[in-house]
């Protein structure tokens, strides 16, 4: 592209004339005065462009839209013009061949009988257009599309579902592909996508799965119908109209003229007609025929009198069919003949009253195929045997004491209605607590701070609690934990929250309240709920305080991993391997109805700190005014409450006594709800410094509080040993 330059989105070379930022979303880099700045225009008339740095520059220049013009080379003083004055070259091509002309002879003129011979393609003998412009139209739509595109803003999800209509007896039933759910999600669709899109999509995303389903079968899905969750068949819409994009929007707070985006979550059925059904499943059973045959020819198979007076039960109760008689699919066939072949000289055992076996000649006049008027979604055609039925079944009444037992128990509907109303479903903005070795915090500057939200790291969900004081799962001094289960419509960089509904810990701030005129009895209160502005700040610092306290553990077992590999002896015994739990912050938003102006969209609810559930038994390793395990040496835990003591030992003096982690408790391998202490020179006065809990005297009296233990003195960590004067050897000395 040489001969062309950019037109309508760049300027000539310019530099910043001040100090500027990149105007480019993705990149809102630094613009140093004197530093190349290039302004691009947008193809929309009327609106600004933007200024961006050389990098965007060179971004937008490779892209296949830029829009580009033919322009005139820029004349070179020092080349001369290579196209030169026509009028000369005109007078020195007629000088030249003047003389030569002059010299040959007239031309003869000779009359052929026919044309020269070019082979002409068959294709140019019709006139008009011919079948490779049959496309132009749609081409031309698609193409025109996706010019000067830019990436959906508002987008939707998409959930697409294989299914098959069934009819029994006028009351038309919608089942899945037999016992296979074919169902797939689409996400960041463009909420703007018309009807024949959705098609399109719905047939792209299912067809390979249909295809896998039935391999070998000539699916035709030029038949296929695509509804929509209102059962609306997709085909009848007119093209170029936003199919779902009016149930998206709603009117805001200000009335119903100003109108927000809101996405959402629609269903879509790729429906398989009866017919090619039909034709699926007598292509299935000649399938099953043809290796059934292969198998045991020779071999008359037939079906066990009670599992034929099963399905026979079935069918006459559901269909009325009992007039008919009945035989074993092929499936079921399929099954008993593996079974008989494995079970050898036992298959001649087998007895079978000759009421109820149907003959050889029935056998070859049955219809092999299952009428697919007789299927019913609930109940299988031909029911899963996992094993040989035994001839003599044996039946047995059950007890009429435990008979009336379980009827009383199982038919009342005394419900707790109470506690059906205490589960509480969120739709929350889900912010998960990274886990940041020190070393990067410190190197990063941007990360010289305490956690953040970040919107582009957060994920929608929905969070449901278990609200009812019955099933707490806790409370502590300050916070209350409930059951959970957390669902989120994407996947998370952390293991929370990456399946649906997971087990998790909600955990909220209150504060106790007590009838009014009694005293502050430790008992008698009741849990209240901070404002949201209040509980907020409350929220966060525990975030912050979990952030740091996973910082601090993993800078410990750096340290006693780095200690371990190069030390020549090993250690004398087992280093406990822990972590702290996965987490992160759950903001609820307010659900409110259209033309309601009492409330913002946006303004969050309720907050929730989310963890993944602790299934051990919660022990209080180490207290947070101490720095000695709490237990004793012969109960459970101990052995991983000296080991978290040495790594406060390691954090103490690897930080040169500014901080380290406190309030030790959890499981057996997870820990939960730690506090992070810090010296008084950190601190410098501020009492907001990780919290309430962050106890300054703890990091002051370190080494006289600390009493080293096994871990501690272990000549490969190199660690200061300290040793706690008790009291009673003080006195003792004293006297």
């Amino acid at each position: 592209m040489a001969s062309y330059e950019l037109a309508s989105q760049f300027t000539e070379d310019a530099f910043a004339k001040e100090d500027l930022i990149c105007e480019r979303s993705a990149c809102a880099a630094k613009i140093l005065k004197g530093d190349p700045c290039f302004y691009i225009a947008t193809i929309v008339i009327g609106q600004r462009g933007r200024f961006v740095c050389a990098t965007c520059h060179r971004h937008y220049q490779g892209k296949a839209a830029t829009s580009m013009r033919p322009t005139a080379q820029r004349p070179n003083p020092q080349r001369p013009n290579p196209q030169g004055n026509a009028q000369v070259i005109r007078q020195n091509i007629n000088a030249a061949w003047r003389p030569a002309v002059a010299q040959q002879p007239p031309p003869r003129v000779v009359a052929t009988s026919a044309g020269p011979d070019i082979a002409v393609p068959s294709s140019w003998a019709q006139p008009g257009y011919s079948v490779n412009h049959a496309q132009y139209g749609a081409e031309r739509e698609r193409w025109a599309k996706q010019a000067y595109a830019v990436p959906p803003a508002e987008t939707i999800s998409l959930e697409i579902t294989a299914v098959r209509k069934v009819e029994i007896e006028g009351r038309a039933l919608v089942v899945y592909l037999l016992e296979y759910n074919i169902c797939e999600g689409r996400k960041d669709v463009d909420a703007r996508i018309d009807a024949p899109g959705l098609i399109t999509l719905s047939l792209d995303t299912i067809l390979p799965k249909i295809q896998a389903f039935a391999t070998g079968f000539p699916w035709r899905q030029d038949q296929f119908v695509i509804r929509d969750g209102g059962w609306v068949d997709l085909s009848t819409h007119p093209p170029r109209q936003p199919y779902f994009y009016s149930q998206c929007t709603q009117a805001t707070r200000k009335g119903l003229r100003a109108m927000t985006f809101k996405s959402k979550i629609f269903l879509l059925y790729v429906v398989v007609p009866t017919a090619q059904w039909e034709d699926y499943e007598t292509w299935l059973e000649k399938a099953e025929e043809e290796r059934f045959s292969m198998g045991s020819q020779s071999e008359p198979l037939f079906l066990p009198s009670a599992t034929r007076s099963i399905h026979s039960s079935v069918q006459s109760s559901a269909l009325a069919v009992a007039s008919e008689p009945l035989f074993l699919p092929s499936a079921t066939r399929s099954i008993h003949s593996s079974a008989l072949a494995v079970a050898g000289t036992q298959a001649d055992s087998l007895t079978i009253s000759s009421v109820e076996a149907p003959s050889e000649a029935a056998l070859s006049k049955a219809p092999v195929k299952r009428p697919f008027q007789r299927e019913i979604a609930s109940v299988p055609s031909s029911p899963p045997l996992k094993k040989m039925a035994s001839a003599n079944v044996g039946f047995r009444s059950p007890d009429r004491e435990q008979l009336r037992e379980v009827l009383q128990s199982g038919g009342t509907t005394d419900i707790d209605v109470r506690q059906m109303l205490t589960i509480q479903h969120e739709n929350i903005e889900f912010f998960p607590i990274p886990t940041r070795p020190l070393s990067v915090i410190l190197d990063d500057p941007k990360l010289h701070a305490a956690f953040r939200t970040d919107t582009e790291l957060s994920h929608s969900g929905r969070l449901t609690v278990q609200t009812s004081t019955d099933d707490m799962l806790g409370v502590g001094g300050f916070k209350t934990a409930h059951p959970g289960f957390l669902t989120l419509l994407s996947a998370p960089e952390i293991p929370l929250g990456s399946r649906p509904r997971q087990k998790v810990a909600v955990k909220r701030p209150f504060y106790k309240k007590y009838p009014p005129g009694s005293s502050t009895n430790p008992i008698n209160f009741s849990i209240g709920r901070y404002t949201i502005s209040d509980e907020l700040p409350k929220l966060f610092r525990e975030a912050n305080v979990l952030y740091w306290a996973r910082s601090l553990l993993t800078f410990a077992y750096e340290y006693i991993d780095h200690c371990v590999a190069n030390s020549s002896d090993t250690p004398p015994f087992h280093i406990p391997r822990l972590r702290f739990v996965e987490a992160g912050l759950a903001l609820s938003h307010d659900h409110t109805q259209p033309g309601h102006k009492s409330k913002s969209l946006t303004m969050p609810r309720a907050g929730y700190l989310v963890e993944e559930l602790i299934t051990d038994d919660f022990i209080k390793y180490i207290h947070n005014m101490d720095c000695n395990p709490m237990l004793d040496p012969y109960e459970v835990g101990y052995e991983i409450a000296e080991f978290l003591a040495c790594t406060q030992h390691i954090q103490f003096a690897k930080t040169g006594g500014l901080a380290f982690i406190s309030d030790y408790q959890g499981g057996l391998e997870i820990l939960s709800d730690p506090q992070v202490l810090t010296h008084p020179l950190v601190n410098k006065g501020k009492d907001d410094i990780f919290g309430d809990g962050n106890i300054e005297r703890a990091v002051s009296t370190f080494e006289k509080e600390h009493n080293c233990n096994k871990f501690c003195k272990w000549s490969g960590f190199k660690l200061k040993i300290y040793e706690k004067l008790e009291i009673d050897e003080a006195e003792t000395e004293t006297d």
